[in-house]
């Protein structure tokens, strides 16, 4: 009698990690912290993600950051003054210019991604699904025949 109570709790004990582990993996795909990480680099190179989770991923990942700078910005600082602060920013660097230059490397992402929700804005369905290639075709092809 003892064993068999004991086996029922250990059964009821794995069975209930089991279900936590599991409720907990659902929860956090559900709930996922896009200012931690630029989830919405990922996303916007995914044919299927939805639009306005993508939208929401880059606005959250931006909230308490300072953006890069435009090309165009970039393009009128001098290159000496540029090399003086390099030298001296190997040796002294700030948290500022620490975080100055992590958000640098995303330059060229968030180019790509102002692009990128111009060009799939017309496709977005009511759900943030996007059209794929073969339903934009379509949808071309039917407009043409309307004209």
């Amino acid at each position: 009698m003892k064993n068999s109570n004991k086996t029922t709790h250990t059964l009821i004990v794995i069975v209930l990690l089991i279900m936590s582990v599991n409720l907990f993996s659902q929860t956090s795909k559900k709930n996922v912290n896009y200012s931690k990480h630029p989830y919405w680099i990922e996303m916007m190179n995914d044919p299927k993600a939805n639009y306005f989770e993508t939208i929401k991923a880059y606005d959250e990942f931006w909230e308490k950051r300072k953006q890069p700078k435009e090309e165009d910005e970039i393009i009128g600082q001098s290159k000496t003054e540029e090399g003086k602060k390099y030298f001296l920013q190997r040796w002294f660097k700030s948290k500022e210019e620490r975080e100055e230059e992590e958000i640098r490397k995303y330059t060229l992402d968030v180019k790509k991604f102002k692009h990128w929700k111009r060009k799939v804005a017309p496709y977005v369905q009511e759900d943030g699904s996007i059209l794929d290639a073969d339903a934009r075709l379509k949808l071309w092809e039917e407009q043409m025949k309307n004209k």
